[in-house]
């Protein structure tokens, strides 16, 4: 039974690997079998085995030589991607690795994640638009309610936030690093003053006095 296990755990990465090199070579315009062979390191009769496998299973379609990945086969192809890009971030950002560090471990990572884990990392990261070589990360934001995204002013006293995003301002940067506010930080709106006053953000360390003006210029999530 491990054996079998073992296999189909190979064959499910071997396809994922397949897919995602499709993908990759095809944006690029850069696909035939050979160029895939090449990028995947391995015999060129083997993807010719392989790529009539994902035809029979409805990954590609093949029309006067030409292949193309199907609905079934492109979303397949994009949520590896999509792991792929999710841990690089989480490596980079949160373990300390350096840029170039982080592809390879992510190749292994990708292929033991579940969606489950995968929807984890993404809360937890508070949804990365892009890997750490500035590359995008295509996801569903089924949970992640636009309803909830509003500036730092619309807030009400009482309400968790996550810093989401800010207006291009110098000045406005260098007030935020003074306060040491930054992106994807959590926050409790502990008090917000009348007549466009301040509006207090709390987290476990202090409360930080966030002038109106400012606060306008800032998006929340609110959780």
């Amino acid at each position: 039974m491990l054996g079998i296990a073992k296999k189909e755990w190979k064959m499910s990465r071997s396809i994922e690997d397949y897919l995602k090199g499709i993908y990759s070579l095809q944006k690029k315009n850069e696909y035939s079998n050979k160029k895939l062979a090449e990028y995947l390191n391995i015999s060129p009769a083997s993807v010719s085995e392989m790529i009539k496998k994902l035809v029979n299973d409805k990954y590609l379609t093949i029309d006067k030589k030409n292949i193309r990945l199907t609905e079934k086969g492109n979303a397949f192809a994009l949520n590896v991607i999509r792991k792929h890009r999710v841990w690089e971030v989480f490596l980079f950002e949160k373990l300390g690795y350096e840029k170039e560090e982080v592809h390879k471990e992510a190749e292994i990572l990708e292929h033991v994640t579940s969606d489950k884990l995968l929807q984890k990392l993404e809360e937890f990261l508070f949804y990365p638009t892009e890997c750490p070589h500035g590359k995008p990360i295509f996801y569903n934001l089924e949970d992640f309610d636009e309803k909830n995204i509003m500036k730092l002013s619309e807030v009400n006293e009482g309400d968790e936030v996550v810093i989401l995003r800010m207006e291009e301002n110098k000045e406005l940067f260098n007030y935020l690093t003074e306060l040491n506010i930054n992106l994807k930080e959590k926050y409790v709106v502990n008090k917000k003053d009348p007549f466009e006053g301040p509006i207090y953000l709390q987290n476990e360390e202090e409360i930080k006095a966030v002038a109106f003006k400012a606060t306008e210029m800032i998006e929340v999530y609110k959780i």
